[in-house]
């Protein structure tokens, strides 16, 4: 057969001649047991995944041979799939011939409710920090003291973290040292203000921190190196002592949170002076005394050019806040998202005539909503 015949006919693996480091790029979009499986393809392929820097280890994902390995066994004891799990992570570790990895991910919840797996999920997780991996995603709960180590990985600059209650557990955090640390998301946890005061001092290189399920005290920010804030489903669940909480980010572009109005609580200052996006829910107090407007959350805002606010806490904010209300000269897009809109009609109004350059009004009641495009005048 002819060379045009052969190359009609596709003859030849092209993958296979590509340099490994293209081959585990392609490699990192399938789970470990994926990419172990890989070897049988040829021998060109059977021990590139004893290399790859990508790691994924996801119970879910996880196939055993049998579906009845799912369910738990006769004796009450975990499903069997769990212990095939634990000895398929264990030996792709132990056969690994990389040296670093660039991204380690393991997701196994389920596997934690089960103590006698705790030992091995510590042993996985250190042998994951002693690769100096660049990127972490953690879904389990881990025992012990283990969580400590995540705070020294000099290496890391992408990390999640899930069900992270154990830092509220360990008071005696002294040192957070994480130069490289770029994006943090953490879900499911507690957050203390001392935890994140220290965070922030021993992270000088994050820029995205986001937030999600997570029941937290009231705390200070410093940080120079921070743009995106964000918190999602995220409860107040304790007041600090402190006269004063200070979120001073002068480089934050984008602010997303649930600021709770309260009369007893300490004085709220926000400098975000670069600020151009925020997303602001406000919940009135519980307590029998009102909001005061001693905080400066509308000059914190002043900034931005997109501004949301909702929450049943709007209508205080507006009263004790607008007689010192700043000019929202660069505000363009702006949407109130209330249970009471007719409440709200003066106090709109007269922050309106603050607000010179506004393009866009956006109103948002109970799943109706109206919008006004175009320079808003009154």
């Amino acid at each position: 057969m002819d060379q045009a015949g052969k190359s009609r006919r596709g003859d030849g693996d092209r993958i296979s001649s590509l340099p490994d480091c293209l081959i585990h790029l392609i490699m990192s979009f399938l789970t470990a047991q994926e990419a172990v499986q890989t070897c049988v393809l040829s021998k060109r392929w059977k021990n590139l995944w004893t290399t790859l820097p990508f790691l994924h280890f996801d119970l879910s994902k996880f196939k055993s041979d049998e579906e009845s390995d799912d369910s738990e066994s006769e004796d009450g004891g975990p499903p069997d799939k769990y212990n095939k799990f634990r000895d398929f992570v264990g030996m792709t570790l132990l056969l690994r011939k990389a040296s670093n990895l660039h991204t380690f991910h393991l997701s196994c919840p389920s596997m934690c409710e089960w103590p006698e797996y705790y030992m091995f999920i510590t042993s996985w997780f250190l042998c994951a920090l002693n690769h100096n991996p660049q990127a972490l995603k953690i879904d389990c709960t881990l025992a012990g003291s283990v969580p400590l180590a995540v705070l020294a990985c000099a290496s890391l600059q992408d990390a999640s973290l899930s069900y992270f209650s154990y830092f509220k557990r360990v008071p005696n955090i002294k040192v957070i040292n994480l130069p490289c640390l770029r994006r943090l998301h953490l879900s499911d946890g507690d957050l203390t203000h001392g935890f994140v005061e220290k965070l922030f001092s021993g992270c000088p290189m994050l820029e995205f921190f986001h937030m999600k399920y997570c029941d937290r005290e009231l705390y200070s920010i410093n940080s120079q190196s921070l743009k995106y804030l964000k918190a999602e489903c995220c409860n107040w669940y304790k007041a600090t002592e402190k006269e004063i909480v200070l979120i001073d980010t002068p480089n934050l572009l984008s602010f997303s949170d649930i600021i709770c109005l309260d009369f007893t609580g300490p004085k709220l200052l926000l400098k975000m002076p670069s600020l151009t996006s925020a997303n602001i829910e406000f919940e009135r107090s519980r307590s029998e005394r009102s909001y005061d407007g001693k905080s400066n959350i509308l000059m914190g805002l002043s900034n931005v050019q997109n501004l949301k606010l909702s929450g049943d806490g709007i209508k205080v904010l507006l009263e004790t806040e607008m007689l010192n209300c700043p000019e929202f000269s660069n505000l363009k897009d702006l949407s109130v998202d209330s249970l009471c809109l007719s409440c709200l009609c003066n106090l709109l109004a007269s922050f309106l005539n603050h607000c010179p350059n506004l393009v866009k009004l956006s109103l948002h009641h109970s799943g109706i909503s109206y919008c006004k495009r175009g320079k808003i005048l009154f």
